[in-house]
């Protein structure tokens, strides 16, 4: 298959790197949501709706970009999808921050929000909120940590190439 030129490495990195920046900021977002303190029903479905906002204007695009212009990247480029361990690491992390997102923290969000939107004042108490809201926190912290990570690996390259 034929490659990308040294232009087209060069706009490919920039967009690549436009996408990451959206996916780190749009959790980090959530993460700092979720850690502020609501005092009525109202700011609590507010910031929950911010969050739900923030998840799919920045988080699941920039994932969705970052994912595929790695498969760019890895169609396109001499740089494969396993040729290299950090590469086969960033992508086992990327797509595990991915399935985590889309079925385990998304839905946590949508529940809470559901709840804060016909409850308002009594969500402030609610478990589910609670626990929802603790899930954003710990979930954000973790996956904004990882994506950090593959930031570093993505620049330091670490580990030998596989053997073939």
């Amino acid at each position: 298959m034929k490659k990308l030129k040294a232009d087209g490495m060069k706009v490919l990195k920039i967009f690549h790197l436009i996408f990451v920046m959206m996916w780190v900021v749009g959790v980090a977002t959530l993460a700092i949501i979720s850690a502020l303190t609501y005092y009525s029903g109202d700011e609590l479905y507010t910031a929950l709706r911010l969050s739900r906002i923030v998840d799919d204007v920045l988080v699941i695009p920039g994932a969705t970009l970052t994912v595929l212009t790695a498969i760019v990247y890895g169609v396109w480029t001499n740089w494969g999808f396993f040729k290299h361990r950090w590469i086969t690491v960033k992508w086992i992390i990327s797509l595990t921050i991915v399935l985590l997102g889309t079925f385990y923290f998304s839905p946590h969000l949508d529940n809470s929000l559901y709840i804060a939107d016909t409850t308002r004042d009594a969500a402030l108490t609610n478990a589910e909120v609670t626990d929802g809201i603790r899930i954003s926190l710990i979930g954000g912290i973790a996956q904004g940590s990882a994506l950090v990570f593959l930031v570093v690996i993505s620049v330091l390259k670490p580990w030998k190439a596989k053997k073939k």
